[in-house]
């Protein structure tokens, strides 16, 4: 079945996107013409990834199917898009894979995360599903430049959203926990939160780049579609990031500004957290929230408690919120009730990986934000909308397990942007090198 499924895709997806061509011709190095008509595959492919297809399935038919089918989307993908990518043009393919090399390395510990796994078959499954849907991923970018990827993922979200509406009356509100609350297409209302508030982030900054401002007129969409899911995460994620967008485009331009930007944005950052501190619990309640983080006191020790017995290697890639599983069932007891994730990607990280994986998902994110802020001093180079969404899933890590896959919207949207933004810095500096090189041939000559 899946071999019949990558075959129609990779019959689709060449029909859209790769010109016709000589087949001596088809391998020489590639120019971005033909890579900005594939915004629509793109939504497809980022709606697929979400999850979306998963939820519903597991919602109304059997929750048994959602981790078969997460394997099976991801595997189909992973080897479709590499193979596209791989034949389409393959010095750019090889390009995006040494862009993308501390996420395979990060997929590469969670296949070794086996051998010492306290649940070895699971986490070989969720290991797997991490590699294709990384190489997915990755080969996306390879087919795929800033403008395509942004307008593509806009466009998934505004599908997302509308198919939320239309839910409603058929389980697209919470039903039990967070009574009345929209969580769309999806079991909670998490995921959609951050669904909602990357359209929002997304939209805003193809608006930017492209130069157009009607692709303003989603953000209010989203907002609306937010303030419904009362997700408070995504909702605190979505403004910061969307402040950082703002403050961006504002300081962009002459270098001596951004420079005094970056510091007065520092320490007004600095300013905004201490007064968030000392007024969290008027803040909470405007958010809904209770000064518990919604039990999330009563989980994070006991996480951190687990993470002291085994801080460097973890105890196996999603191997501890498994049925079956002596750590979920001690921290069910250590915390008073039933609890089926850390709520903060970094020690979710660290318990299934240990302290290495952790550091390679920092260097990610530290590499993506620096590449956004050199994105800064350019002429509207597209890598400077990577700070706002690096700013976003910050955030949402902090108290959602959002970070580290092996699929879900933000950890989606992680290894695009972070891919996109090396593979943009490879190509600067490979222009740049032959433009030296030109130069010191003509002087010598």
């Amino acid at each position: 079945m899946a071999s019949i499924y990558i075959l129609i895709f990779n019959k689709i997806f060449s029909r859209l996107n790769r010109p016709e061509t000589p087949f001596s011709e088809r391998h020489k190095p590639c120019t971005l013409w033909h890579m900005r008509n594939n915004s629509l595959v793109v939504a497809c492919i980022f709606f697929l990834l979400c999850g979306v297809v998963e939820s519903l399935v597991a919602r109304h038919v059997s929750p048994d199917l959602q981790y078969r089918l997460t394997i099976l989307i991801c595997l189909t993908l992973g080897t479709a898009l590499t193979f596209q990518a791989w034949s389409n043009n393959r010095p750019r393919f090889w390009s995006a894979v040494r862009a993308g090399w501390p996420l395979l390395v990060f997929a590469m510990l969670a296949i070794a995360s086996t051998a010492w796994s306290i649940m070895p078959q699971s986490t070989f499954l969720a290991s797997l599903a991490l590699t294709f849907f990384t190489f997915a991923c990755i080969s996306l970018v390879a087919l795929s430049d800033w403008g395509s990827l942004l307008k593509g993922i806009t466009l998934a979200c505004l599908m997302i959203g509308v198919l939320s509406l239309l839910l409603i009356p058929v389980g697209g509100l919470m039903t039990e926990v967070h009574e009345g609350d929209m969580r769309g297409p999806f079991r909670e209302k998490t995921r959609a939160g951050m669904v909602y508030a990357i359209g929002a982030i997304a939209s805003g900054g193809l608006a930017f780049t492209a130069r157009k401002a009607r692709w303003l007129l989603p953000i209010p969409f989203f907002l609306i579609l937010l303030t419904l899911s009362q997700s408070g995460t995504s909702t605190i994620a979505c403004a910061l990031g969307l402040a950082a967008l703002a403050y961006g485009e504002l300081l962009r331009g002459k270098s001596s500004r951004l420079v005094l930007g970056v510091w007065a944005g520092a320490l007004g950052a600095i300013g905004i957290f201490s007064l968030v501190i000392l007024n969290a619990e008027v803040i909470l309640d405007a958010l809904g929230e209770d000064s518990t983080f919604t039990g999330r006191d009563r989980i994070w020790p006991a996480v951190w408690w687990r993470i002291m017995e085994s801080p460097l290697l973890g105890y196996g890639y999603d191997a501890y919120w498994r049925d079956g599983s002596y750590g979920m069932a001690w921290l069910w007891y250590e915390a008073g009730f039933e609890v089926y994730n850390a709520h903060n990607g970094w020690l979710e990280t660290v318990l299934a990986v240990g302290l290495i994986g952790a550091l390679l998902l920092a260097w990610v994110i530290m590499r993506t934000g620096i590449a956004g802020l050199t994105g800064l001093y350019a002429h509207n180079d597209p890598r400077r909308i990577a700070i706002p969404m690096v700013t976003m899933i910050f955030m949402m890590s902090l108290t959602e397990s959002a970070i580290g896959g092996p699929e879900g919207p933000a950890w989606l949207l992680l290894l695009l942007i972070s891919t996109a933004s090396a593979l943009k810095e490879r190509q600067k500096h490979a222009k740049k090198s032959v433009y030296n090189d030109g130069i010191i041939a003509k002087v010598q000559t």
